[in-house]
C-alpha cells in the first residue's frame, strides 16, 4: 500500500485537533484560544529560526511544527501559564525536531519532549486542574481553586466518578485535549481509516489497556472503568497523536509489537508504580525502540531504493 503523503496526514490531524479545540473552548472559554495561539506562534517562530540557522528553506512541510505545539498544549491543564507553554514549545521544537533527527528523520515527538520539559520544571502546575468546567480568566488563575486530576484517583482506586452523560460531554479535572472519551474514540477511528494514525500501534495498545484494567477492577462499573483507563494519564490522546503518529510509528508487525509494549508498560507504570502521565513519557522512553523497529521493517533498503532511482534516471536518459 502506498504511503500517505505528509501534507494529507497533516491536514487530517489538524482537523482532528480543531474538533478537540472547539470542545475545549466551549468548556473553558477563550483562554484556550490564547494558549493555542501562543503554542502555534512559539513553535513556528522557533522552526523558522532553526531553518534559517541551518540555511534551509521554510516550506509547507515545516508547518507541522504548529501541530506539534497544539498537541503539546492539549496535553497540559487548561490553567497552564502561557510562559511555561511557550518555553515548552521552544524546547520541544529544538530538542524533539532539530537536535534528534530533524523533521525528515524523526526520532521522538516534539510534543512529548516539550511535555517532559514542562513536567520537570513545573510539576505542581502540570498536575492541578480546575474542579469544574467554566470560563477561565485569561491570565491570572486562582491556584486555591485547583484540584488533582482524575489520573491520580484512577491509578489508586481503578475507577472514576461520573455518569455516562459525563463521558459524552467530557469530564472535568483533565488536560485540554482529553475531555470526552466518545469524541476521542471517533477521532481515533477516523484517523485510522484515513491512515493518518497507525492502526497497528493504536489498536493493540488500546486493547491491552482496556483488558488489563477490566481484569484489575471489580467489574461493577465496566463502562466507567474503561473510560477511566482511556482518559486517565492522557492514554487515548497520547496513543492517537504521539504513539501512533505515522511519522514515528513502526509499520505492520513491528507496529503491533510496539503497540503491545506501549499498552503493557503504560498499565504497569500507572496502576502499580503510580507514574502519572506514563503514556506521554513512553513516547520519549520508547523512541529508540521505535526507531530500531522502523529501520528493521522498512519497505526498501537504501541500496535498493537508490538503485531504483538510478535505474529510472538511466531509462529516462
Amino acid at each position: 500500500m502506498q504511503k500517505k503523503s505528509h501534507s494529507a496526514i497533516l491536514f487530517d490531524r489538524t482537523a482532528a485537533l480543531a474538533a478537540l479545540l472547539c470542545t475545549a473552548v466551549y468548556d473553558y472559554g477563550i483562554r484556550i484560544l490564547l494558549l493555542a495561539a501562543a503554542a502555534v506562534l512559539a513553535s513556528l517562530t522557533t522552526e523558522r529560526l532553526c531553518t534559517a540557522l541551518r540555511r534551509q528553506p521554510f516550506t509547507r512541510g515545516n508547518l507541522d511544527a504548529a501541530v506539534s505545539g497544539v498537541i503539546l498544549m492539549m496535553l497540559m491543564p487548561p490553567t497552564v501559564s502561557v510562559s511555561l507553554l511557550i518555553m515548552s514549545c521552544i524546547f520541544g521544537n529544538i530538542i524533539g525536531r532539530q537536535v534528534f533527527g530533524g523533521r525528515k528523520n524523526p526520532v521522538l515527538p516534539a510534543a512529548a519532549a516539550g511535555y517532559v520539559f514542562a513536567l520537570c520544571n513545573a510539576r505542581a502546575q502540570m498536575t492541578m486542574f480546575p474542579a469544574a468546567k467554566g470560563a477561565l480568566p485569561l491570565l491570572q488563575i486562582d491556584e486555591s481553586t485547583l484540584v488533582s486530576g482524575i489520573s491520580e484517583t484512577f491509578s489508586r482506586s481503578g475507577k472514576i466518578t461520573g455518569t455516562v452523560t459525563d463521558l459524552l460531554t467530557g469530564l472535568p479535572a483533565q488536560p485540554v485535549g482529553t475531555g470526552s472519551v466518545v469524541l476521542l474514540l471517533v477521532i481515533a477511528a477516523v484517523l485510522m481509516l484515513r491512515r493518518s494514525a497507525s492502526a497497528f500501534v493504536l489498536l493493540p495498545s488500546v486493547l491491552v489497556c482496556c483488558i488489563t484494567n477490566l481484569l484489575l477492577s471489580d467489574l461493577r462499573h465496566p463502562v466507567l472503568t474503561l473510560a477511566g483507563a482511556l482518559l486517565s494519564h492522557q492514554f487515548l490522546f497520547a496513543a492517537i497523536f504521539l504513539l501512533s503518529d505515522p511519522e514515528y510509528a513502526p509499520p505492520q508487525t513491528a507496529g503491533i509489537f510496539f503497540g503491545l509494549i506501549c499498552g503493557i508498560a503504560a498499565v504497569m507504570l500507572t496502576r502499580f508504580l503510580y507514574v502519572y502521565d506514563a503514556p506521554v513519557l513512553l513516547a520519549v522512553l520508547l523512541s529508540p525502540l521505535s526507531v530500531i523497529l522502523r529501520h528493521v521493517m522498512q519497505d526498501d533498503p537504501p541500496e535498493t531504493a537508490a538503485a531504483g532511482e538510478d535505474g529510472e534516471l538511466h531509462e529516462a536518459s
